[in-house]
């Protein structure tokens, strides 16, 4: 495995902005709003860099910092599911070029409508805000300036549409191919901007005038492939710079006239073309050599990992749901807590809750978490049945299903009597906890003083640890409890800061 660090070398990219009203949702019909060419690119064609040819040191793991955008109120998040199938069917694209894409740290969560749908200049801003060193940053919004997606040379970061992300939908792995240098299939016809405006009854022009240089066009029989368009010589002649449609034969519909007057058909499966997802399926060779020589030029100097990644999926097999337990019913109507134990080789779970059992259509709640609890305080009815479910995912395979679906009933209480507040400052891990282990309660910056008092108790009622007494300062509480003595099983953990009281339901383990 090799880690990843990235360099800057790409020109910055002139955002393609299109109108939308204040009122229009993104349907995903738009551009890619990358339209350059790079000049590490031109001096890969050129010769002056050299090719590079494949190791025998396996598969190059990238990492990957994903921001999941959503409006204020955290509303319009893209589903983790969705998510998931389009993070493999990017990783099926660059599988044969030995790079792979993993989420290093799980998914970001970011509440933003500004960023949500956004400009070129709130967007960079985005990304000046949250971009990680070494990662590919990803950002999937509901509006990225009006496109599909786009990548920033200048932030060095790929935004997506979340309407244009899926188990079909290659935007992703257009972006990553302009992440990795390359430009358009039709590149110097972005100038041209329709369709509608290329004469299908006369030869196209020699030349098109674009980015302040005239750029050749390709000619059907290949013979000025190098210097014209892309510079790749197995991609087809292409004119075509808005998103369109093929035949049932995989091609454009009309035939169109290079500068020589000789018609062609333009193939519709490559990936950097303007074809829709269902028409494009792959790069070609000369693509994928440039992909390939790009990111070695941009990890010569990365550490070698001193052991191999575990490629190894999260089974459900391993996974115990403790809490709650199946049909039981609770005491309160507005909060719940679900706790389950920590999956091996899982780096985060999708938790899903919903009215019904059926969770093949709209779903109440689909969310991920590194933790191993989940607690819901908003949107809860009283005497109400709920039903819940987690899928573990690998950091390297995120293949895998759910397991099995537990339900719950709502309570009639309310938790008025816990402080909310307080309630938040307070972290108490590990939950679940091996018995023996110690249990951390901490809090920093409480801004309180007084005592600490704190009791466990069992599911009988029965208290098994009961603490009195123990100072609090306003620089915050750092308290062990010994779970030696505990028995495998559920507990409240009730505790009292000052006048104000909190409570928490903890899983001992064997």
């Amino acid at each position: 495995m090799r880690s990843f660090q990235r360099t800057c070398l790409f020109l910055l990219a002139t955002l393609l902005v299109l109108p939308l009203s204040a009122q229009q949702k993104f349907t995903g019909d738009s551009h890619c709003g990358y339209e350059g060419k790079s000049q590490w690119l031109q001096d890969y064609q050129d010769g002056k860099l050299p090719a590079v040819q494949k190791s025998n040191n396996g598969i190059n793991y990238l990492p990957l910092a994903v921001n999941m955008l959503a409006d204020n109120n955290g509303t319009n998040y893209m589903s983790p599911l969705r998510f998931l199938d389009a993070l493999t069917l990017l990783n099926s694209d660059f599988l044969d070029q030995d790079i792979q894409f993993y989420v290093e740290g799980g998914l970001r969560y970011i509440n933003s409508t500004r960023y949500n749908d956004h400009d070129s200049n709130t967007g960079d801003e985005m990304m000046r805000t949250y971009n990680l060193p070494n990662r590919v940053n990803t950002y999937i919004v509901e509006d990225p300036n009006g496109n599909c997606g786009y990548y920033s040379g200048g932030r060095d970061a790929v935004v997506l549409g979340r309407n244009c992300l899926g188990g079909q939908d290659r935007t992703w792995s257009h972006e990553m191919g302009h992440y990795f240098s390359l430009p358009h299939t039709f590149y110097g016809w972005e100038s041209v901007q329709e369709i509608a405006a290329i004469d299908l009854n006369n030869p196209a022009p020699a030349t098109v005038r674009y980015r302040g240089r005239n750029v050749p066009t390709e000619l059907a029989d290949g013979s000025n492939c190098a210097v014209a368009a892309d510079g790749f010589c197995d991609t087809d002649a292409d004119f075509l710079m808005q998103r369109w449609g093929c035949n049932n034969q995989g091609f454009y519909p009309d035939s169109l006239m290079d500068a020589d007057s000789v018609r062609f058909a333009v193939p519709a499966f490559n990936i950097m073309s303007y074809a829709l997802d269902v028409c494009v399926s792959s790069f070609t060779q000369e693509q994928k050599d440039a992909m390939f020589a790009n990111m070695e030029s941009i990890i010569q100097n990365r550490p070698v990992a001193s052991s191999p990644p575990n490629l190894e999926a999260a089974s459900v097999d391993d996974l115990i749901m403790y809490a709650p337990e199946d049909r039981e019913r609770l005491v309160y109507q507005d909060s719940v807590s679900m706790i389950w134990n920590s999956v091996p080789n899982a780096s985060y779970y999708v938790v899903q809750v919903n009215q019904t059992s059926n969770f093949n259509g709209a779903v109440l709640l689909t969310t991920t978490t590194n933790d191993t609890t989940l607690t819901l305080t908003e949107g809860l009815s009283r005497r109400t049945t709920y039903y819940w479910r987690i899928r573990p995912v690998a950091e390297y395979n995120v293949g895998g299903a759910f397991g099995p679906t537990f339900q719950f009933r709502n309570g009639t209480q309310l938790t008025s009597t816990i402080d909310a507040e307080l309630n938040a400052a307070i972290n108490v891990a590990p939950n679940p906890v091996f018995g023996g282990q110690m249990l951390r309660i901490e809090g920093r910056d409480l801004d309180l003083t007084g005592t600490l008092n704190y009791q466990v108790i069992n599911a009988a009622g029965q208290v098994m640890i009961n603490r009195q007494g123990i100072p609090v300062n306003v620089s915050g509480i750092s308290e062990r409890i010994d779970t030696g003595n505990l028995p495998a099983g559920m507990y409240f953990l009730r505790m009292q800061v000052a006048d104000r009281m909190i409570s928490r339901r903890i899983v001992v383990t064997p």
